[in-house]
Parts: structure tokens; C-alpha cells; sequence
């Protein structure tokens, strides 16, 4: 049987299943398994209740202790009530006669007046708080309190609950005056607007209630004034940020104006307004006090006890005034606290005004806020630094605030220029774009009616947006509307900051109440006008910077994000340089003023301008670069499209000129012969650099900067020279052939390479060599001067249409000479007087492409005799061909005016 199965056991079957021996047996397996469950269980008890059999030791000690601690406090209670009996009858005790002997009447009638009073004391405590008199309430408390413990010396604590339970109803009443008096002075104190007088009211009740020392006074005075600087700036209400700070600044000042009333100088005295309140009731009486209430004096004096009538109960130890050193300790203290507050707290209400003209208004109803008079007096008898809280704590936040604000709407309006240069990049690249700025004749070569002002204005002349103008200078309409946009979005901030900086400070007049404004503080108002300015400044250039970079790193990069990279260019180049002139309000940013319309030269806006030119120039040079693609394309479609061995010769020589010369046949006579020489350039020529012109006349080429324009000339001739060297070097080709190459390197030389260009001199040089390799010496030397003339000459009709591609103009005049207005020296009419000439610094004046009447022809000529015999004579020579240049534009420009003048405009 297992042990499993004793509890089952059925007795009656055991005896009558087993034998006496087994049932022993089976009895002491159970006595043996019960011990060995007793073992188990106490093993149990011992390991896991331990804690719990100690927690209840304890809770036991604890329980004798706290009775103990109960009793000891029921000693003192009884001991305090002794003596609080001792202090009310005093030290000096008269004998004290049996009760037996007492006058039962007499103690009957000054208890009914004590119970009188304290009836009456708390209908005067709460008018006494009502009318903020918290002194004169605490002052009724311990009068109250005085008669209380009267009474319960003179009746006894059991008669006076037996015969006068009312006694005990009103006293509890009564007591709770000491916590609310409290709490109406921590409101008082905490009030936006108080007084000193009542300040020091309160400061007195809680020294005549509490005890408390001048330190814990000042200490509570600053934290009460805290707590007012905290509801009013972190308060959740309706109140705008103007007022709230408005009432900060107030409350500051209160502050330090009610520690000076309170606790230094009173007027004239020489104690604050606490010690002479505490000195004033020092030597009152009870009865003195009873006085003042609406009370029967003649039973007062008949009835009330000599105890309760004589006691003094306001006689307080008076404390100490402050010392000068431990007042500056707290006051600095109270500044660091002030300080950080602001940095903490007053910054989170700033950051709700999002514009600057909202930071004006409360700075201008801050510095409306009017000083006390003793406001420097106070800091002196401080004997600290003076502080005004608006310079000193505010200000520095409000400029924080205002660079802010510059700061993020700097950044919007930069946002919104990028977003609209992507749109604007996204649009021109469409071939279905009716505005295309990679080719802007359709805006500059169109007559509008805005292009000169039909009625000059004030300010016409300044103007700097007319059609016209913006067509010279190749600014396209999207061009101006990213840049009146990128204005206008500048023109809000600089409107808010122009008003926070100048528009409210102005001359008083005489008429000005001067007593009436605070010039301390009108003064300090503009203090930060250079910091704001300086960062606006330091922003707007940064900004610019950043924008550069943008365009940069997503424009005219070698994958641009957007658009196409050689129209990107282009744009870019044009817009960055429109920035310097067509963006008043940038200009603005680093020339803001006073005056209005008044420019200040600011050597931080001439370096913008620099760069912003700088940056334009680099743009262009990489559409430069990207237009050597272009440049390599016309060579191939018009110039390389057949090799210089398969020139057709008798369309080369169709297109030469006939030179008759005369040669010595040794007999005395002279030979005529008539040479075939070239006097133009190929067809293929001609057609390759009128294809580079057009596409040079797309971007309006008097609008590309020099740098840019050179660099492209040097291009187109890099890439001439060096066809021409490399097909001269691996091609046979005819002598005719290599005279009209010769031709076509020597005019493309003298036509866009200046004298100062070594490289590409020292290359045409060579491509020349090359091609004299295929020319007979004897042949060349009787050519040579023909085509060196007629090359001149071509060059010198060139002018007229490949303006454009000439980089050195001046030498070119030079080498060329000073042409005649209508004729050469033979009287040949040379040049049309109705050509226009589109290159600048023509040596003559171009006439306009209008013909005047036939009989108002002849004032054209305007006689110049010194000159004129002077051209005559130095005919022959083409050195001195250049002096009259400067006679032959005055003669024109003489005779343009005059047909102007007189035939074109006259009636007939």
C-alpha cells in the first residue's frame, strides 16, 4: 500500500483485510510519513515567512513607540497652555484672593463684554480686508486671540465650555482669519497693479502674524512679484503679446521702486514703510485698538478687565533694517532670475509675432512706459549700476526676434525664387514656348508702344524698368517677372524694417510737452539700428550666395535638374546680372536710410554687385563653352562637307577678280596681262561665320560680356585655323585652290584675331605656312599685294554684318584706315549713305535709312576746307588715313543733324 492511499483507508475493510501485525505495520508507515510533513512544513515557515514573522516584530516595537511619542506630545500641548495662561496674566501677579471672595458679578459682566467683542471682531476683520487694510485685520486677529485666552484664564477651560459654549464656536471662527489674511496678502502682493503703501501693509500683517524676519519679508516680496511676472507671461488668455510684455516691464519696475519704499527710504524718512508701520502699533493697547471699533466705550472702561485693557499685543521685537550689502546681494540675485526668465520665457512669446512691424508696437509700448521720478536716486542709495529693464533684459530679445524674422522671410523669398526659376527652366525648353529666351529677336527686334514714353514724368529719367532700355541691355519679360517677383517679396520685410528702424524716431517741437515723454527710454529705442543692419546686410548676402550656388549645383551643371543647360545659362547669366540694377529692395538691404530715395554708398552692395557680375560673366563663359558644340556642327555642315581638294575651280575662279598688270618685256615696252585674284572670302566661309553670327545675334550680342564674346571669336578661329592646318597637311590640292584658302585664312586672321593674341597668331601663322607649301614662290610674290588689298577690303565690307565677330575694332581701324563718308579718292562712291552700320566705333557717322528730299540734298555737305585739303593731299598715303577720322564723324554727325533739322522735319 502506497502512502498515497492512506487517507483513503477504510477502517472497518483494514481490520477485516489484515492481520494485527500488518495493521501495526501500516500505522507506523502513517506516524512516519506525519513526522516527516511536520519537518517539510516547518522547513517551509522558516525559509519563506522570515521576513514576514520580523515585519510583525517591528510592527509591534513601532506601535509602543508611537505611543509614547503621542503621550510626550500631550505633555507639551499642556505645558504651551501653561504657559500661554503665564503670558497673559504676565509675570508681575497680583495676589490672588479666594474664589469664595471673588465679585461672581463683576467676572460675569467682563465675560459678557469679551464674548461682546469677539462677536463683533470678525464683521470688522473682513471690512478690514475688504478695504486691503491687512495690517488692521491682523491686528483684530491677535486682539481676538488675546481675549480668547483671557477668558479662558479667568473662567476656567471646563466653565468656559459649560457656561459660554459660544465662546468656543466663535474663537473657531475667529482662527480661521490667520489663513485667509495670509492668502490676501500673497494676492496683494502678486497683483499687477499696487501700491507701496499697501505692499508694506501686507509685509506688516505677516510680521505681526508669522514673526517673519526683513530677509524672508524681501524673500516673499520677490517671489509674490515672480509669481506675478509668470501668470502674465505664461498665462494662456486672450491678451496680446504687446500688453503682456508691456505689463512684464511695469511689474519690474513696481518691483524695484516697492523694495526701495518698503525697506529703505520712505519720503524723507529715514526707514522703510514696514519699520514704520511695525513702530507706529508697537505701543498700542488693547483698549486703544477697541476704541476704534463701533463698540460702547463706558462699558469698555467699566467692564473690560485690567488684563485684557493694559495688554500690549502687538509689542514684537521689531527687526533690523536691511544692510546695504545683503539688499544688493538679493536684488542681483533677482536680476539673474529676471534674466534667465526672459531668455526662457519671454522669447517663447516673441517667437508668436511672425512679423516685424508687430515687434515695433511693442517696443513702442514699451518705451511709452513712464519711469518713476527717484528712478535714478533708487540706484544710487542702491549704490548699483542703472538699470533700465527694457535696454537691458528686452531689447536684446526683440533684435533676436527681428533677425529672426529676417532670417525666415529672407528665406521664403528665396524659396520662391528657386520655385519660380525651376518653372520658368521647365517652360522655355518646350519648342511650343512662345517666349524663348535662347533667342530673344522676337522681343528685341518687335516695335511696342511702352518702349518710349509718350509723356515724360517727374521721374521718367529714373525709370530704370522702360521697355526700350530693357531691350538694349536684353532683360526679356521673364527675366523682369522673376525679378519683380524676387522685389516685391522683399518689399514687406523691408517696409516692416524700415518702419522699426527710423520712421518713429523724430524732432520734438517746441510744442512738445517735454515733461510728458520719457527721454531715456526714446533714446535707447533704436539702439540695435546697426546690429540689424549689419545682419540684414550679412543675410541678404548669404542669401545671394546661396542662390549662386543653387544655380550652380542644379542649373548650368554638366546634367542640370531642370531645363536645358545652354538656355539655363543664358537665363541665369542674364537674371544675376538684372539683380544688381532692376532689384531696388536688395539694393535696399545694404543701403536702407533714413531719408527715403537717399543712396548710400555701401562698399558691401559694390562687392555684391561685383560678384553678382563676376557669377553672370562665369554662366556665360560655360554657355561659351557649351557653344563649341555648336561652333563645331556649322564648321562640318558648311566649311567640311567637302574637302578642300574638291573645290569646284571654276566656281572658285568665276568669283575672282580680273587684275590687269603692266610688265617691262625688256624692248623698251610694256606687257599687259590680266591675273585671276580672289577678293572675298569662300562661300563656305561666308556661310560658316554668318551661321556663327546668326546664332550670336539670338543672344543679342552687345549684351554678352567682352570676356565671353573674345572667348567665342577665339573659338570660332581655333576651329578654323585648325581644319585648315589639319586638311592643308593631308590633302593635294591645285594652286588656285590653295590661293582661295590662303585667302580664307588671311581674312579670318585679320577679322577676329588681335594683335595681343600670340597663340592664335602663331597658329594662323602655321596654317599659312602650310598652305604656302602648295603655292609656287614666283606666283605668290605676284599675288601677295593684290590679295593683301582685296582682303582689306573684305574685311572692311565684313564689318557691316560681321560686326560681331570682330574683337579688336581700334586695330582694325587702324589697319584699315579711316574710310571717306560717300567716296574714294577717285570721287567712286564707295559705301551706300543708306547703310547702317551695326558695329560700334565705326570711324564715321552711319546715316539714318531714310532718303530726304532731292533739293534739300545738297546741306548735306558740310565744308570742312582745313580738313578737306588735308584728305586730298594725304590721299596716296594710307598711313595718315586714320587722322580725319575724328574730322569725317563730325562732318556727319553735322550733317545728320542738319537734314534733321531743317529738310526732314521742314513743311514742304
Amino acid at each position: 500500500m502506497t502512502t498515497t492511499n492512506y487517507l483513503d483507508l477504510d477502517i472497518n475493510k483494514l481490520f477485516e483485510e489484515h492481520t494485527i501485525k500488518e495493521i501495526e505495520a501500516i500505522q507506523k508507515k502513517i506516524q512516519h510519513e506525519s513526522d516527516r510533513k511536520k519537518i517539510e512544513l516547518r522547513t517551509l515557515v522558516g525559509e519563506r515567512y522570515r521576513d514576514l514573522i520580523l515585519a510583525a516584530d517591528t510592527i509591534g516595537k513601532m506601535k509602543i513607540t508611537s505611543e509614547r511619542v503621542i503621550s510626550r506630545i500631550i505633555n507639551i500641548e499642556d505645558k504651551f497652555g501653561e504657559l500661554q495662561k503665564k503670558y497673559l496674566i504676565g509675570f508681575k501677579i497680583d495676589p490672588i484672593q479666594n474664589i469664595d471672595d471673588r465679585n461672581v458679578e463683576g467676572i460675569h459682566d467682563s465675560v459678557i463684554i469679551q464674548i461682546k467683542i469677539l462677536m463683533d471682531i470678525p464683521q470688522h476683520i473682513w471690512s478690514s480686508i475688504e478695504n486691503k487694510d491687512l495690517l488692521f485685520a491682523a491686528q483684530l486677529y491677535l486682539l481676538a486671540q488675546h481675549i480668547n485666552y483671557s477668558l479662558l484664564f479667568e473662567v476656567g477651560n471646563t466653565d468656559l465650555s459649560i457656561k459660554y459654549p459660544i465662546v468656543s464656536k466663535q474663537w473657531d471662527v475667529i482662527s480661521q482669519f490667520k489663513n485667509i489674511i495670509f492668502n490676501e496678502c500673497n494676492n496683494l502682493l502678486q497683483s499687477l497693479d499696487v501700491q507701496p503703501e499697501s505692499t508694506a501693509n501686507c509685509l506688516a500683517a505677516l510680521v505681526l502674524l508669522d514673526g517673519t524676519t526683513f530677509p524672508d519679508l524681501l524673500e516673499k516680496l520677490i517671489s509674490m512679484r515672480n509669481r506675478a511676472i509668470k501668470s502674465v507671461v505664461m498665462d494662456e488668455n486672450d491678451s496680446s503679446v504687446k500688453s503682456k510684455i508691456k505689463s512684464c516691464i511695469k511689474i519690474l519696475i513696481e518691483t524695484i521702486s516697492l523694495i526701495y519704499s518698503c525697506f529703505m527710504n520712505s519720503e524723507d524718512k529715514s526707514e522703510g514703510l514696514v519699520s514704520q508701520y511695525l513702530t507706529k502699533i508697537q505701543d498700542q493697547e488693547a483698549y486703544s485698538l477697541l476704541s476704534h471699533l463701533d463698540l460702547n466705550q463706558e462699558l469698555l472702561k467699566e467692564f473690560l478687565p485690567p488684563v485684557t485693557k493694559q495688554h500690549k499685543p502687538f509689542t514684537i521685537q521689531t527687526p533690523e533694517n536691511f544692510r546695504v550689502p545683503d539688499l544688493q546681494k538679493s536684488i542681483k540675485s533677482w536680476l539673474d532670475w529676471v534674466a534667465e526668465f526672459c531668455n526662457q520665457e519671454v522669447i517663447k512669446l516673441l517667437d508668436l509675432i511672425i512679423s516685424i512691424k508687430g515687434l515695433y508696437y511693442v517696443r513702442e509700448e514699451a518705451v511709452s512706459i513712464n519711469l518713476p521720478e527717484n528712478w535714478n536716486s533708487i540706484w544710487e542709495e542702491l549704490s548699483l549700476p542703472r538699470i533700465t529693464f527694457w535696454v537691458e533684459f528686452f531689447q536684446p530679445l526683440i533684435s533676436r526676434r527681428v533677425k529672426s524674422i529676417i532670417n525666415d522671410k529672407w528665406m521664403e523669398t528665396m524659396t520662391t525664387l528657386k520655385s519660380d526659376v525651376i518653372e520658368l527652366l521647365s517652360k522655355v525648353i518646350s519648342d511650343k514656348f512662345e517666349y524663348p529666351e535662347h533667342d530673344l529677336r522676337w522681343f528685341v527686334w518687335k516695335d511696342s508702344p511702352t518702349d518710349i514714353p509718350q509723356k515724360l514724368t517727374k521721374n521718367g529719367g529714373l525709370d530704370n524698368k522702360r521697355s526700350l532700355l530693357m531691350k538694349t541691355k536684353g532683360y526679356s519679360p521673364n527675366v523682369l517677372k522673376l525679378s519683380e517677383n524676387f522685389d516685391t517679396s522683399l518689399q514687406v520685410l523691408l517696409a516692416d524694417l524700415e518702419q522699426y528702424l527710423y520712421e518713429t524716431e523724430h524732432v520734438m517741437s517746441i510744442k512738445d510737452n517735454l515733461l510728458s515723454t520719457n527721454i531715456s527710454l526714446i533714446s535707447d529705442s533704436f539702439s540695435d539700428r546697426t546690429e540689424i543692419q549689419e545682419h540684414l546686410q550679412s543675410v541678404s548676402n548669404s542669401m545671394i550666395e546661396n542662390f549662386i550656388n543653387f544655380v550652380k549645383t542644379t542649373c548650368v551643371n554638366d546634367k542640370p535638374e531642370h531645363g536645358q543647360r545652354d538656355i539655363n545659362a543664358v537665363i541665369m547669366a542674364r537674371f544675376l546680372l538684372a539683380l544688381t540694377t532692376l532689384s531696388t529692395n536688395l539694393n535696399k538691404c545694404f543701403t536702407l536710410s533714413k531719408v527715403s530715395g537717399l543712396t548710400i554708398t555701401n562698399a558691401k552692395w559694390q562687392s555684391l554687385c561685383d560678384k553678382l557680375k563676376e557669377e553672370s560673366i562665369s554662366i556665360w563663359l560655360i554657355w561659351a563653352r557649351t557653344y563649341r558644340t555648336k561652333i563645331s556642327e556649322h564648321k562640318d555642315k558648311f566649311i567640311a562637307k567637302e574637302p578642300l581638294n574638291g573645290y569646284p575651280i571654276h566656281l572658285i575662279v568665276s568669283e575672282w577678280e580680273k587684275v590687269t598688270i603692266e610688265e617691262d618685256s625688256g624692248e623698251g615696252k610694256r606687257i599687259k596681262s590680266e591675273i585671276l585674284v580672289p577678293h572675298q572670302p569662300s562661300i563656305q566661309l561666308q556661310k560658316f561665320l554668318t551661321a556663327i553670327n546668326k546664332d550670336l545675334n539670338k543672344v543679342i550680342t552687345h549684351t554678352l560680356p567682352k570676356k565671353v564674346l573674345h572667348e567665342i571669336i577665339e573659338n570660332v578661329v581655333t576651329e578654323l585655323l585648325n581644319y585648315y592646318l589639319t586638311a592643308c597637311n593631308n590633302a593635294n590640292i591645285l594652286q588656285k585652290q590653295a590661293f582661295q584658302v590662303l585667302f580664307d585664312i588671311k581674312y579670318s586672321s585679320l577679322l577676329m584675331i588681335p594683335r595681343e593674341n600670340k597663340i592664335l597668331s602663331d597658329l594662323s601663322i602655321k596654317a599659312c605656312d602650310s598652305i604656302l607649301s602648295k603655292i609656287d614662290p614666283f606666283d605668290y610674290d605676284v599675288f601677295n599685294p593684290f590679295i593683301h588689298t582685296n582682303i582689306k577690303k573684305s574685311v572692311q565690307r565684313s564689318l557691316l554684318i560681321l560686326g560681331n565677330l570682330v574683337p579688336h575694332l581700334e586695330q582694325l581701324h587702324s589697319i584699315l584706315g579711316a574710310r571717306s563718308e560717300y567716296s574714294n579718292s577717285e570721287g567712286i562712291k564707295s559705301d551706300l549713305p543708306s547703310v547702317l552700320a551695326l558695329c560700334t566705333g565705326a570711324p564715321w557717322f552711319p546715316p539714318l535709312t531714310v532718303t530726304a528730299p532731292a533739293r534739300n540734298l545738297p546741306l548735306v555737305t558740310v565744308t570742312l576746307p582745313l580738313e578737306k585739303t588735308q584728305r586730298k593731299k594725304v590721299t596716296n598715303k594710307e598711313n595718315t588715313k586714320s587722322d580725319s577720322a575724328g574730322a569725317t564723324i563730325k562732318s556727319g554727325a553735322a550733317a545728320f543733324f542738319g537734314v534733321m533739322g531743317s529738310d526732314w522735319f521742314s513743311s514742304s
